[in-house]
């Protein structure tokens, strides 16, 4: 079941990201001077924007215009793999807990 939950919550978060990163790298928005102004329309993938913009993976250069880090991108994708992990891992022990004390 947890093997189930992981991919799923994996892919998820992975073809956000995809969709962030690939329409900032077809704008040419890899360097601050190629700065496109971009707002995602599915609520998850703002709140995905939100948090590479605070990582850095994506910066702002003024109100709606971003451009890609391309090396900060790397380390944020290691840090949501971890992200995801860490709860599926609090929700595998939760789970054996609960079974733990049924029984």
């Amino acid at each position: 079941m947890a093997n189930i939950v992981m991919r799923a919550a994996e892919r998820y978060s992975t073809r956000s990201q995809n969709r962030i990163v690939e329409r900032l790298r077809r704008a040419g928005a890899i360097k601050p001077a190629n700065a496109t102004t971009y707002m995602p329309t599915a609520r998850g993938d703002r709140r995905l924007l939100a948090r590479m913009v605070k990582f850095g993976a994506v910066v702002t250069e003024s109100e709606g215009r971003y451009w890609l880090d391309e090396r900060a991108l790397i380390n944020f994708r290691k840090e949501e793999l971890a992200r995801v992990l860490g709860a599926i891992a609090v929700a595998g022990f939760a789970a054996a807990g609960a079974i733990a004390i049924g029984r």
